[in-house]
C-alpha cells in the first residue's frame, strides 16, 4: 500500500471517527497548554525575579503535569482503539496486510498529535499571555508588560518532544494490538469488558503503602522551606497510590458488595455488576478526575489566602499610611531628643492642604533569639534555626491600637505571628522573668520564620532587653546589644496620597532617614507574590477546564459502552424505569467517589500546604482554613452541575 492511499484512508477514518476524537484532541490539547505554560515559565526572566523558590515549584510542577499527561493519553487512546476494533477486523477481512493497518493508524494519530501538539504550543502561548496580563492587572502590578512573557523556543521544544513521545508510545500500543491479534479477536474486543485487574490485592498493598508514605509526608514534615521540596515527594506518591487503589482496591470494594443479600435486588445486582465489567477503564478516568480536583482546591484556596492576605500583611508592618525611620541607634542619652526631632521633621511636611493625623513616635528592637523553654535567649549563629523577637514600646503600641493598657515592671504583652508559640504564662529574657498578658498579633506577617511580639513598659526595659538578647555583628565578629530604632507612622488628610508622595521625596533624599509608604508597599508585596498568584489561578483554571473535559469525555465513552448493553436489558424484558436506575446508581458512585477522594487527599494536604504558605507570610490557619472551605463548596457546585450536564449527554447517547 502506498503512503498516498493510507494517507486517503487515515483522513477517511478522521471525518468518519471525528465525534470520538474531537474530544480526544480537546482534552489532550488542554494538558499540554498546562504543560506548555509551566515550561514557559521556569526560566522566564520576570517570574524569577518574582520569589526564588518559584521556578522549583513551577518545574515539579511541570514534572507532575508531565506524568499526568502520559497517563491520560494512554487511557483515552486506549478507549479509542477499542472502538476502532470492528473497523480493524474488517480491513484485515478485506485483505489489508497488518502493516498496511499499521500504516493507516500511524498517519491518522500522526494527524492527531500534530493538531494536539500545535493547540499546545499556540494556546499555551496566548492562554499563558492573556492570564498573565489579566493576573497582573488584578495584583495591581503595572510593571508586568506583554514582553515580559515571550514566546519561549525551549517550551516550545519541550512539549514538542512530550507531544512526540506520547505519539510514540500511541503508536507502538496500537500496532502491539493489531500484531498480536487475529480479526476474529478483534471482533471479539470490541464488545469486551476490561475486565478485573490481576493481583489486585498486591496493587492495593502497594496503593496504601504510597498513600501511607504520602500521608505520612504530608502530616510530619515541619517548617516552610523543606516543606517545598517534600510536597513535591507527597504529591507524586499520593498520585500514584491514587491509580492504583482506584484500580484495584475499588474491585475490592464492589466485590465485597456481592456477599450482601441487598446484591441480587435487580438495581443494586446491575448496577454493581456493571461498575466491576469495566472497572479498568473507569478507574483510571476516576483517579484522574480525583487528582485533577485536588488540584483545583489546593491551588485556589492556596491563592486566595495569599491575596486576601496582602492588606493585612500591609498593615501590620504599616500600621499607617507613612512611616519614617531614623537612621540613629538610640541611647538613654539621645532617644528623647532624636525621638522630638522625628515628630518635628514629619511635622514640618504638613502644608495648608495637609494635615498630620493619628501620628505616633515608637522605639523597636529587631533581634535573632534562640527560645528554650519559656526563656529566649540571644542567637550567636550556631544551634539550630533562630527565631525573631521585635519588641516595641508601651506608648506607642497603645497610640498604634488606641488602648490605655498599663503594664508593671514585671510585666509585658506578647504576640506571635503563629499562635502554637503563645503557650506560655511567663517569660524569662536575661536573668529577669516577666509575666505575660496575650493580645493581637501586630507582628508583620512578612516573615516564614517564628518571631515573637513583645511590648516593653517603657523605654528602659527596652535597653535591658537590648543588652540581653545581643546580636552578632558580622562586620566586627563580635556580639553586640541589639540596635533600639525610632520610628514615626501617621496619615495624612485634605490631600491626594499621590500628592503628598512627592513631597515626601525630600524626606527620602535625607540619609538619616528612611521612608515608606503603604502604597509603595502594598505593590511591592503584590509583585513579590504576583508569580504565585499567577501560577495558582492557571492551574486552578486549566485543572478545571481538564476536569470538565476528562468528565464530558468519560460520560460520552461509557454511554457509546452502554448503549449496546441498555438495548440488550430492553430486549430481554427490563422495565426502562429499572434500567435508568441501574444507570443512575452508577453515575451516582462515579460522581461521589472522586469528590470524596479529592476532599480527603486535599484536608490531609492543608497541613503541609499550609507551611509552605508561611513562605509568603500567610500564619493564620483560619484564615486558611475558610478559603479551603469556601473553595471546596464552590467546586462541590461547579462539580456538580457540570456532571448533571455530561449525564444528559449520556442519557441522550444511551436512550
Amino acid at each position: 500500500m502506498t503512503f498516498s492511499m493510507a494517507g486517503k484512508f487515515a483522513f477517511q477514518n478522521l471525518k468518519a471517527n471525528r465525534l470520538f476524537e474531537t474530544p480526544f484532541v480537546l482534552s489532550s490539547g488542554i494538558m499540554l497548554i498546562m504543560f506548555n505554560i509551566m515550561a514557559s515559565l521556569i526560566n522566564n526572566e520576570y517570574v524569577q525575579t518574582r520569589h526564588a523558590s518559584l521556578p522549583t515549584v513551577i518545574a515539579m510542577g511541570a514534572a507532575v503535569v508531565g506524568i499526568f499527561a502520559l497517563i491520560f493519553v494512554t487511557y483515552t487512546t486506549n478507549f479509542l482503539l477499542k472502538r476502532r476494533n470492528k473497523e480493524f477486523a474488517l480491513y484485515a477481512i478485506l485483505g489489508l496486510e497488518k502493516k498496511h493497518i499499521r500504516k493507516i493508524v500511524s498517519i491518522e494519530f500522526f494527524v492527531l498529535f500534530a493538531i494536539i501538539a500545535f493547540i499546545g504550543i499556540v494556546g499555551g502561548y496566548v492562554f499563558g499571555q492573556l492570564t498573565f496580563l489579566g493576573l497582573n492587572h488584578l495584583m495591581h502590578d503595572v510593571s508586568g508588560r506583554p514582553m515580559d512573557y515571550p514566546f519561549s523556543a525551549v517550551a516550545m521544544l519541550i512539549t514538542l518532544i512530550i507531544a512526540v513521545v506520547l505519539y510514540v508510545i500511541t503508536v507502538l500500543r496500537s500496532s502491539y494490538r493489531i500484531y498480536l491479534t487475529t480479526p476474529i479477536q478483534l471482533l471479539g474486543k470490541q464488545h469486551s469488558g476490561e475486565g478485573e485487574p490481576k493481583s489486585r490485592v498486591f496493587i492495593s498493598l502497594l496503593g496504601f503503602a504510597a498513600l501511607a508514605g504520602g500521608y505520612t509526608i504530608a502530616l510530619v514534615t515541619k517548617g516552610a522551606v523543606s516543606s517545598l521540596l517534600y510536597f513535591f515527594v507527597a504529591a507524586l506518591l499520593v498520585m500514584l497510590a491514587t491509580y492504583l487503589l482506584y484500580v484495584s482496591f475499588s474491585v475490592i470494594i464492589l466485590k465485597s458488595q456481592k456477599k450482601k443479600k441487598s446484591y441480587f435486588k435487580p438495581t443494586r445486582f446491575l448496577g454493581t455488576s456493571g461498575l466491576l465489567y469495566r472497572m479498568k477503564s473507569n478507574a483510571v478516568s476516576l483517579a484522574s478526575i480525583s487528582i485533577m480536583s485536588v488540584g483545583i482546591i489546593i491551588t485556589l484556596s492556596a491563592t486566595a489566602t495569599m491575596y486576601s492576605n496582602v492588606q493585612s500583611m500591609a498593615e501590620n508592618v504599616l500600621p499607617r499610611e507613612y512611616q519614617i525611620n531614623s537612621n540613629v541607634p538610640l541611647n538613654e542619652n539621645n532617644y528623647k531628643d532624636v525621638s522630638k526631632a522625628l515628630a518635628e521633621r514629619v511635622r514640618n511636611t504638613e502644608s495648608a492642604n495637609a494635615h498630620i493625623s493619628d501620628e505616633f513616635v515608637g522605639y523597636n528592637i529587631i533581634a535573632a533569639t534562640i527560645k528554650k523553654g519559656n526563656s529566649l535567649k540571644e542567637y550567636n549563629g550556631s544551634g539550630g534555626v533562630p527565631s525573631y523577637v521585635m519588641v516595641y514600646d508601651l506608648d506607642s503600641y497603645n497610640a498604634r491600637t488606641h488602648q490605655n493598657i498599663k503594664l508593671k515592671d514585671d510585666e509585658i504583652l506578647v504576640c506571635a505571628n503563629m499562635k502554637r508559640l503563645l503557650d506560655m504564662d511567663s517569660l524569662k529574657i536575661g536573668g529577669r522573668k516577666f509575666k505575660v498578658r496575650k493580645i493581637e498579633n501586630i507582628v508583620p506577617s512578612n516573615y516564614a520564620a517564628e518571631v515573637y511580639g513583645v511590648i516593653a513598659k517603657d523605654f528602659s526595659t527596652m535597653q535591658y532587653i537590648s543588652r540581653s538578647i545581643r546580636t552578632w555583628n558580622m562586620k566586627k565578629s563580635k556580639m553586640e546589644d541589639s540596635i533600639i530604632n525610632c520610628n514615626a507612622d501617621w496619615n495624612v488628610k485634605g490631600i491626594s496620597d499621590k500628592v503628598y508622595t512627592k513631597e515626601l521625596n525630600k524626606l527620602k533624599q535625607e540619609k538619616e532617614y528612611e521612608v515608606a509608604v503603604k502604597s509603595e508597599y502594598l505593590k511591592s508585596v503584590y509583585e513579590l507574590n504576583g508569580g504565585f498568584l499567577f501560577l495558582g489561578v492557571i492551574i486552578g483554571l486549566i485543572f478545571l477546564t481538564g476536569t470538565i473535559l476528562v468528565i464530558y469525555y468519560k460520560q460520552v465513552s461509557e454511554g457509546y459502552e452502554d448503549r449496546e448493553k441498555y438495548q440488550i436489558m430492553k430486549k430481554i424484558g427490563l422495565s426502562d424505569e429499572l434500567i435508568k436506575k441501574t444507570g443512575a446508581s452508577q453515575i451516582v458512585w462515579m460522581f461521589f467517589a472522586p469528590l470524596a477522594v479529592a476532599i480527603i487527599h486535599s484536608v490531609v494536604a492543608s497541613k503541609i500546604v499550609y507551611q509552605l504558605l508561611g513562605l509568603f507570610g500567610v500564619n493564620s490557619f483560619v484564615q486558611y482554613g475558610t478559603f479551603f472551605g469556601i473553595v471546596i463548596a464552590m467546586f462541590f457546585a461547579v462539580y456538580f452541575v457540570i456532571f448533571k450536564f455530561t449525564s444528559r449527554r449520556y442519557y441522550k447517547i444511551v436512550h
